[in-house]
């Protein structure tokens, strides 16, 4: 059993093994040698942490606070330690990632499992989303974003160089023909992903300065792997990102449409909680990410070669 002056670590430790009975197995103590510290616990702090069985153990509010907030408090420490002079290679404590759909399906899923792999002792969490990260809950300790930056915030690094470009299919253009100008894209059937109620568009770099063209079609979706199956079928222009559909350019099943006309930068960036001090795991994280994530893109034919490396900061 833990000193006893560590109080955090015995009770979070308890809770974590659910009974009495089998934390007095983890530890090999008895269980009344459980029950006394228990109660000196209690008595200590002046309040009911818990109620107790042989075969359960049901935290008071009480004690469902000090559990949470030390458990916060024990990982403080360790990262802490780790940043101090622990061995980076023993990161542990959760990392909550949310990710754009497709590019998370894609990418950020596999990386996280290699980066598991590394650190086993690091428990990762990814949550995809259509939404935009500034309309996500905010408890997630990195958000990996394509486009501009919704919440300037938050500190941001880039992890991959992007932009989108419109693209269809050779049978698509054979049937339609291509647009010669952004004018003409009202007279095509455009596959629309849908982001957020309101008009849709596309935007393109005109003169120097960036331009919403409205955009209709009969298809619309929310999931941009999805439309990007309906432009390779032939049912339309798409906008999409050079990550996604470079193989598809490589090898002649998707082509480039209106090339001459540039688009805004579509950076992958990965933003944190500019107003707190990064765990050593979040850190090693976004450095895995960082390098990984190009290189798996550029291998797959599916994104652009390479990106640089900045460190964590504000915008």
């Amino acid at each position: 059993m833990p000193a006893p002056g560590d109080d955090l670590e015995f009770f979070t430790t308890l809770v974590a093994a659910g009974t009495m009975t089998e934390a007095a197995r983890h530890w090999g103590v008895s269980v009344s040698a459980i029950s006394r510290r228990l109660r000196a616990l209690e008595e200590r702090l002046g309040v009911q942490l818990a109620t107790r069985g042989s075969r359960t153990l049901v935290l008071t509010p009480e004690g469902e606070r000090y559990r949470a907030r030390g458990a916060e408090i024990l990982q403080q420490v360790r990262d802490l330690e780790t940043a101090i002079g622990g061995d980076p290679g023993h990161l542990s404590g959760p990392v909550r990632v949310v990710s754009t759909a497709g590019l998370g399906r894609c990418h950020i899923a596999p990386l996280l499992r290699e980066f598991r792999a590394v650190h086993p002792l690091v428990d990762c969490s990814l949550e995809l989303t259509s939404l935009p990260l500034s309309a996500v809950r905010p408890s997630y300790d990195v958000g990996v974003h394509v486009g501009p930056v919704p919440d300037s915030a938050r500190a941001m690094r880039r992890l991959l160089r992007n932009r989108r470009v419109v693209v269809a299919s050779p049978a698509y253009l054979e049937r339609r023909g291509a647009p010669q100008d952004l004018r003409e894209l009202r007279d095509h059937d455009c596959l629309v992903l849908r982001e957020h109620e309101g008009e849709f568009s596309w935007r393109f770099v005109v003169d120097g300065r960036e331009l919403a063209v409205p955009v209709r079609g009969g298809l619309t979706c929310n999931d941009g792997i999805a439309l990007t199956d309906w432009c390779l079928a032939g049912a339309g222009l798409a906008m999409r990102s050079l990550w996604h559909v470079r193989r598809y350019l490589d090898e002649g099943s998707l082509v480039q449409v209106l090339p001459q006309i540039p688009t805004p930068p579509a950076d992958v960036v990965a933003l944190f909680d500019a107003d707190a001090r990064v765990p050593p795991r979040v850190q090693a994280l976004v450095d895995f990410l960082g390098d990984r994530l190009p290189a798996r893109v550029s291998g797959s034919g599916s994104g652009p070669r390479g990106s640089p490396r900045p460190r964590p900061g504000r915008r």
